[in-house]
């Protein structure tokens, strides 16, 4: 496990694979990737797990670490929660209940988030509501889904980690309440319960290095859904005859949409809301928001992925097949939700969607300057971008020119590595 700055990365560069070619330095949002003299690329700065490397490689080089499919092995007993973004991977014609049925086959208790991300809904429109009336807060209210935004403002933007709703996501919250329930039924510790959720992001490992004081679970693991995609194929359509009036799902077209972009916000009512994807839409918005230009939104739902979690690098169906899929089983199940609004009202005035993470910003070795030291090296870095050709081209092994001035006022390399700087 690589670790720089403090920060644990579940992204994997093989060197014997990786060629230099530059296109995952390039894509990277936070800058965090080199390609160093030995010809390779390498993780140096914040990674937040977007998994645009692992698109822009074009040999296969750079992988996600998570806790694979034989991990539930490992576990006497283990929750696996569904995200919505499963339903989609095997064609409209195959529907949730099988897919979750062949799952129950292979997992010891299979959980359905869709009616959790509902109950969700309710509890940030009543939020949104009551803070609103009380004109406090700061607006726009961040949704607090995406782990790779979350981790991005934190690198980024940190002035913007008080927009971000202050709730448990969906996920969070099935591993709390799972935990609870199967240890009271089992007769064990809540810690002895493993939770492996399925899911279509890289960033759900990073739950694993973030404590949570106060609360009772966390996730132990994650499962790519291209890693268990051909088990579940393998017997969606075997469920044995016993099984098959068994519902396991209490779905409306409300949970299931949380998988794609704007899903999230299709279940706000009565809320001004914006729905955004992919990494470089996500950064604009962020600059918007960081400038105060948004401040008659109350709501707005980022997703690094473009297309929403569809479009995850766990994925195995593309995308916008896998949004047709989704559209139409969100026109099969009804667009209205089925959770009652007096249960789901209740739960949040007893604090359940609450949570006592307190978001703290990711940090550099710059930001732990301090202030006379960190305008001399702006000075510096300022004087020596004077002197670059600013060409962007990346041969130093830096994604661009003021990147590589930081990394030479910062000694990580040296000026001649720039070409148009050579004799």
């Amino acid at each position: 496990m690589q670790e720089k700055e403090n920060h644990v990365h579940y992204v994997r560069i093989d060197e014997d694979i990786c060629n230099g070619c530059v296109l995952c330095m390039k894509a990277c949002p936070t800058k965090a990737i080199r390609v160093l003299d030995d010809g390779v690329a390498h993780i140096l700065g914040c990674c937040i797990e977007c998994g645009n490397c692992i698109r822009a490689c074009p040999k296969g080089a750079i992988t996600s670490l998570t806790a694979g499919k034989d991990a539930l092995k490992m576990s006497k007993h283990h929750i696996v929660p569904v995200s919505p973004v499963l339903y989609a991977q095997f064609g409209e014609d195959v529907m949730p209940n099988d897919i979750l049925l062949s799952m129950r086959k292979a997992f010891d208790f299979v959980y359905d988030q869709s009616y959790t991300q509902e109950l969700f809904n309710v509890a940030t429109g009543l939020y949104i509501r009551e803070h609103r009336n009380q004109n406090d807060g700061h607006w726009p209210v961040i949704s607090p889904m995406c782990p790779v935004v979350n981790r991005l403002i934190a690198f980024r933007f940190p002035s913007l980690l008080k927009h971000i709703l202050p709730f448990a996501t969906p996920l969070e919250i099935v591993c709390r309440e799972g935990k609870k329930w199967l240890s009271k039924k089992y007769g064990c510790q809540p810690e002895d319960i493993k939770v492996f959720p399925v899911t279509a992001c890289p960033a759900k490992m990073t739950a694993l290095s973030e404590t949570l004081p106060d609360e009772l679970s966390r996730i132990d693991g994650a499962i790519g859904i291209n890693e268990i995609y051909d088990l579940i194929k393998s017997d969606i359509h075997e469920v044995q005859e016993p099984d098959e009036h068994i519902v396991l799902n209490y779905l409306s077209g409300v949970g299931i949409g949380w998988a794609m972009s704007g899903g999230e916000v299709a279940g706000l009512d009565a809320v001004r809301s914006l729905a955004v994807s992919g990494m470089k839409t996500t950064i604009r918005y962020l600059h918007a928001i960081e400038m105060g230009l948004l401040k008659d939104v109350d709501y707005v739902e980022l997703r690094a992925c473009r297309e929403g979690c569809v479009g995850g690098a766990f994925a195995v169906t593309d995308k916008y097949a896998a949004k047709h899929s989704l559209n139409k089983l969100i026109r099969m199940f009804g667009s209205e939700k089925r959770v009652n609004f007096s249960y789901a009202q209740k739960l949040y005035r007893e604090g359940w969607f609450n949570t006592t993470r307190n978001p703290t910003p990711l940090s550099d070795s710059a930001s732990r300057l301090s202030i006379p030291e960190a305008i001399k090296r702006e000075e510096d870095l300022e004087k020596l971008l004077k002197t670059l050709p600013r060409k962007e081209c990346g041969v130093c092994g830096c994604p661009d020119c003021r990147t590589f001035a930081e990394d030479v006022i910062d000694g990580r390399t040296s000026v001649d590595k720039c070409i148009f700087m050579q004799p």
